[in-house]
Parts: structure tokens; sequence; C-alpha cells
């Protein structure tokens, strides 16, 4: 009998630590290291945090759409097209003629890996689409630290990163130039010190340590503030 409540202990107690571990990290589709659902309270830490919403690439199976989708989710913390879902946003998206993602998007959000076509819109691009909607700037070769000066200002930032923060950049030559296939994009609309907070259209809203954020986001410093 003691033995047997021994045992009953011990595995309520893994189990309290395996939800706390489950409700304090993100767990949608493969964990990444160094990312948590709740915040990580820094001491004295000043808090900005613009609260954009969740907009699911995969459920409209948009594989490769994140660009459109996080342009959305910025918008609609704005409250600029709330009427507006990703589908029907994804069909006003420009595309590239010649795959050259610096004039619309190249190839389809819709094909997980599609051959010749990086799947991607670049933030010229990406800013000429968005201002026919609301002013947003391109914001190109900007420090980590200019980005969080815009969410302090009010406005979320869609951000190119590479993909699960960690990885190494995976470059590959187009006709238009190179480009880096394991990228993703993700709005970030908060930080406190050592963390940002991003509403990921692939994975859910999270914190990421900073230090992770910028690492991956200084590879190629692309950015759309939407102001």
């Amino acid at each position: 009998m003691f033995k047997y409540k021994k045992t009953t202990i011990l595995i309520g107690f893994l189990f309290i630590i395996g939800i706390f571990y489950t409700t304090n990290m993100i767990v949608s589709g493969n964990h990444i290291p160094g990312t948590y659902a709740d915040r990580p309270i820094e001491k004295d830490a000043k808090v900005v945090e613009l609260n954009a919403p969740y907009i699911s690439q995969q459920s409209d199976k948009a594989w490769n759409g994140c660009e459109a989708a996080s342009l959305l989710e910025g918008f609609h913390e704005k409250g600029i097209l709330l009427n507006t879902n990703l589908d029907n946003f994804l069909k006003q998206m420009p595309y590239s003629k010649n795959d050259n993602p610096n004039y619309g998007y190249a190839g389809s959000p819709y094909i997980e890996n599609q051959e010749n076509a990086l799947q991607s819109i670049y933030p010229k691009a990406l800013s000429n689409w968005g201002n026919l909607y609301h002013h947003v700037e391109d914001m190109t070769g900007s420090t980590a630290n200019d980005l969080k000066s815009q969410v302090k200002h009010g406005n979320p930032v869609v951000t190119y990163i590479v993909s699960h923060y960690n990885e190494s950049p995976e470059y590959q030559r187009y006709k238009w130039g190179s480009g880096i296939v394991n990228s993703h994009v993700v709005l970030m609309d908060g930080y406190e010190r050592g963390y940002y907070h991003i509403s990921d259209p692939n994975r859910g809203k999270y914190w990421v340590k900073a230090n992770l954020f910028e690492k991956a986001y200084n590879y190629k410093r692309y950015a759309v503030a939407i102001q």
C-alpha cells in the first residue's frame, strides 16, 4: 500500500511538472527551445505588448503564406481589414511574373515545396501591396532596436527570420539572385528585457529569447512596419 501511494505521488508530481512546461512553452508543431507561451517575467522589465491576433496560415493550407498572414495580423491589430480573412487576402496579393520576390510573390503559397521558386514576397513588394490598404514602411536594414522603437510607438512589424531561430541559413541561387530557403516570416508585436513577443502564423503566439530572434533576423534584416 505504501509503495503504491509513493508511486502515485511520484506520477502526480511528474504530471504537474509536465503541465507546467506544456503551458509555458510553445508546443504547437515542433517545439523550439527558447520560446515560451507565457511571458517570462523579468524584474523591473518594461513590457510592451500590442496583442496582435494570431492568424493561422495552416488553416487555409497556405503552407508558404506567412508574409500575407503576418501582414494581415498587423492590419487587424490596427483595426484595418477586420472583415477580411487570410483566404480573401491572399487572393489580393500581387504575384511576380518572373518569380522574383522583389516584385511580388514568387511561386504559390499553397504548394509546400515548389521547384525554382523561393515562395516569398520581399519587403519592397510587400510594403507596396500593404500601402494599398494602410500606411506601411519598408524597414529593410533596420536594427532590432529600430523594430522595438516601432512597436513602442504602437506599430507591429512584419519580420523575416530563419526558421526555428536556431537554424543556420540555407542559401540557394535563383535567376534573380540568392535567397534563404529556410526562411520564415512572423509579426513582432511586443518586447521586454531579454525577449520579444511574436504572433507566428505557423505556430501561434509566444515569447522568444532576444538573442535567438536577433540572430535569426540579422541574416537579412528584412522588415515591414505597419504604421
